[in-house]
């Protein structure tokens, strides 16, 4: 898949993930653990980096990290957008 069709793609699951939200079908979060198994290594370094921060950290030791999947997406986009304005 090049850059621009993976903007169009991550923009159009933005939109998607911003409508449910908006709809109150989600509360619109995902575990690190599972966001890590949808969006892999780019994920885990984006985190790494302080591009992304956890929108809620449960208590304990081990508290489950939190994070807002429409941020998430957010990064992703400009990243893919970044991407298609170095082919240009």
């Amino acid at each position: 898949m090049d850059a621009l069709e993976r903007l169009i793609s991550t923009a159009t699951e933005l939109g998607a993930a911003q409508a449910m939200i908006n709809l109150g079908l989600t509360a619109g979060e995902i575990s690190q653990r599972k966001a890590g198994r949808i969006y892999g290594k780019w994920f885990l370094d984006a985190v790494n980096a302080g591009r992304i921060f956890p929108c809620r950290v449960e208590e304990g030791r081990a508290g489950t990290r939190w994070y807002s999947i429409t941020e998430i997406l957010k990064v992703k986009t400009y990243d893919a957008a970044r991407a298609e304005l170095k082919n240009l």
